[in-house]
């Protein structure tokens, strides 16, 4: 049974008009114009724009607002800082080097070029913490003595 067996005489009319009308509406009718406005600044304009007196104008305010203080910036005091050393040692991690790696420049795709750049990465996927005494033994202090339970 062939496809134009399925199809009768007005079933094969509507499906001739609907092929007919979404080809006619892919097709652009009247003039074309481009999108872009005839007359206008040029690309030398807009690229330098924003160095003009208006752009400078925003700098100069900036200026003279007044600066933060050097404490306020929301570093630890001496307070927590003793905490998160505390933290430090007794939540120790293993040691877990950075791998820095180039990558050369190449085509994303096989299409879209991208320069070549750096990454640093962990050698180790995932965080491994230390038990209780084995931090003595990594920073190169005396090892934690091995006990046995019975």
């Amino acid at each position: 049974m062939a496809c134009t067996d399925v199809l009768t005489p007005p079933g094969r009319l509507l499906a001739a008009l609907a092929c007919a009308a979404l080809l006619s509406a892919c097709s652009v009718a009247g003039p074309r114009k481009s999108p872009l406005p005839a007359e206008g600044p040029d690309m030398k304009a807009i690229y330098d724009a924003p160095r003009s007196s208006r752009a400078r104008g925003a700098i100069e305010a900036r200026a003279g607002l007044p600066l933060r203080a050097a404490r306020d910036a929301g570093g630890p005091d001496a307070s927590s800082a003793l905490v998160i050393d505390g933290i430090e040692q007794r939540f120790a991690r293993a040691p877990n080097p950075d791998l820095v790696m180039y990558v050369f420049p190449h085509l994303s795709g096989g299409r879209y070029p991208v320069p070549g750049y750096f990454t640093v990465f962990p050698m180790y996927e995932r965080v491994e913490y230390l038990l209780p005494g084995e931090a003595a033994a990594w920073r190169g202090g005396a090892p934690m003595p091995q006990t046995t339970e019975r």
